[in-house]
């Protein structure tokens, strides 16, 4: 939302801000008046961004009632104490190279260690042992 929103928004609105009616003439849209001169666009555009943000707020609060009340927006809480990697893909140990850091290992695994087979954990992955 802060990057999409925020800055689509300044887009919409640099639109009429920094607009010209020679500019609009330019374009070849056929209207002739001065709507930019006036802030008239920019009054426009104020609008259509309130538009979006009004219809972009109720869908996404539909659809997230919908979830709750149906299949729920949370996982129970033992599976979120045993961590999703335990209940969704059967890892037990997931080694996360920042964290768990061995003695002379590099901090970062390899591309080779990251591309794994269905299956397969991040040791057993293209350029490890199978």
């Amino acid at each position: 939302c802060v990057v999409h929103g925020f800055c689509g928004m300044w887009g919409l609105w640099a639109t009429g801000i920094f607009c010209t009616d020679k500019n609009v003439q330019y374009a070849a849209y056929p209207n002739v008046n001065e709507a930019c001169g006036r802030g008239e666009q920019f009054g426009v555009q104020i609008v259509g961004s309130l538009c979006i943000v009004v219809w972009t707020v109720g869908t996404a609060g539909l659809l997230f009632l919908g979830i709750h009340s149906t299949i729920g927006m949370r996982v129970d809480e033992s599976v979120e104490r045993a961590g999703l990697d335990v209940s969704e893909h059967g890892l037990q140990d997931t080694k996360d190279p920042l964290h768990h850091q061995q003695a002379g290992q590099p901090a970062v695994l390899s591309p080779a260690q990251m591309v794994t087979a269905p299956g397969q954990s991040a040791e057993q992955g293209a350029g490890g042992p199978k």
